[in-house]
């Protein structure tokens, strides 16, 4: 995707914030639509030459003024910590936000949608695309709502697009390695009732994303987003203790199945992932030992349910 006329709508978000700059630099026309409740973030953005526009997409006249002329919008807006505890709001910002980003941008040649594996059960192996969801949690019942607003819309306005189900992005900042890392660096316990992941750098993450565009459709296309090996959490954390120089502690016993997602289609269609675990891993064991960035949200990997509540 380059010299192409871009939308972001989250463009401060967890993923967003890294995808912006990565769209500019790859030469596009960036506009980004958030709060911008934080000072100084809009700035950032425009220094970057990046259009912006400062709405919340949860009230019903979010894009009203906004340009409907993309060549492409990358849908990252989404509530996950403290969802539990919000079920309007979250219902609001998951789903009926997706609805109307999908009406507005409906010329849109390509709709990318950012969802969450969570929209799966649990298993032992790993779901495909054509594993049926079965949502554990009021935030996963509401990506799957998100997901069911854009099918609705791109067959009613025939709009291409793509849904993007995001398992584990990670680097320095955020993710599971680097959660792991910050448990063993401050004496934690490391739970292993979620025994096994899948990872993804987050760079190879946004290339998938961005490269997505190729095969948006209608319907839409399904995409499991992660990395392409099933990984042990205790094997993470004693590379991550080695790389450290610190003994991980554990607890928990491992309850037999985990949230697992199976890329092959992404492999095959856009290519694997560059950045291997253990490169993934030495980068972060570097950044949390430097504490290079402050805790921000814990992916909270271990929980299936009550994001963002004790």
């Amino acid at each position: 995707m380059q010299n192409q006329r871009v939308m972001v709508v989250g463009a401060t978000g967890k993923i967003g914030k890294h995808l912006v700059p990565k769209l500019v630099k790859l030469g596009n026309e960036v506009h980004g639509l958030a709060r911008f409740g934080t000072p100084g973030q809009e700035d950032a953005l425009r220094k970057l030459g990046v259009v912006t526009y400062k709405r919340d997409v949860t009230k019903p006249d979010a894009f009203e003024g906004v340009p409907d002329d993309f060549d492409y919008v990358l849908h990252e807006a989404a509530l996950k910590f403290g969802s539990e505890g919000d079920a309007d709001y979250t219902v609001e910002m998951n789903v009926r936000a997706a609805g109307r980003a999908m009406e507005h941008f409906a010329k849109t040649k390509g709709f990318l949608f950012a969802s969450s594996g969570n929209v799966y059960e649990d298993s032992v192996d790993g779901a495909t695309e054509d594993t049926p969801p079965l949502p554990p949690s009021l935030y996963a019942i509401t990506r799957l709502g998100g997901e069911w607003m854009v099918d609705y819309f791109s067959r009613r306005n025939n709009t291409p697009a793509v849904i993007h189900r995001i398992f584990y992005g990670y680097h320095e900042e955020f993710g599971v390695p680097t959660d792991i890392a910050r448990q063993i660096r401050d004496g934690e316990g490391i739970d292993l009732t979620t025994s096994h992941v899948n990872v993804i750098w987050l760079d190879d993450l946004m290339d998938a994303m961005i490269a997505s565009y190729q095969v948006a459709s209608v319907p839409p296309k399904v995409l499991n987003l992660t990395g392409t090996e099933k990984v042990s959490v205790r094997a993470i954390a004693e590379r991550l203790g080695e790389l450290m120089g610190i003994e991980p502690k554990f607890r928990g016993t491992p309850k037999g199945t985990s949230l697992l997602g199976k890329a092959d289609e992404m492999a095959r269609l856009l290519g694997p992932p560059k950045v291997s675990l253990d490169e993934g891993l030495q980068r972060i064991a570097k950044s949390i030992m430097a504490r290079e960035f402050p805790i921000d949200h814990p992916t909270q990997w271990e929980k299936r349910k009550g994001f963002g509540e004790d």
